[in-house]
């Protein structure tokens, strides 16, 4: 059984160590089609605008005919935007 009192303390505990906001520090957009990696020890939800944008990969997987909106990418994971003018992103701690 469950002590869900306990489990939400726990999450509550653990989401308390995630930094709040978006990444100071987030890289500059790469050129087209070259992988820019998450190096932070969290995930992040990189948020991606305008621009002309055919192609978003994440991990190397074609995140299907998305071409913005807000991507997941993991600790040690990888995004790739495809275009021919570059657009806009923010990167931004995710509480998983």
């Amino acid at each position: 059984m469950v002590d869900v009192a306990q489990l939400r303390i726990t999450k509550a505990a653990g989401d308390a160590e995630v930094p709040m906001g978006d990444w100071a520090d987030k890289p500059d957009i790469p050129a087209s089609t070259v992988a820019e990696t998450n190096t932070t020890d969290y995930t992040m939800w990189v948020e991606v605008a305008g621009g002309t944008v055919t192609v978003v990969k994440v991990d190397d997987v074609t995140v299907g005919a998305r071409v913005a909106g807000m991507f997941l990418v993991r600790p040690g994971g990888t995004i790739e935007l495809t275009y021919s003018v570059a657009p806009t992103w923010q990167w931004f701690f995710a509480v998983v």
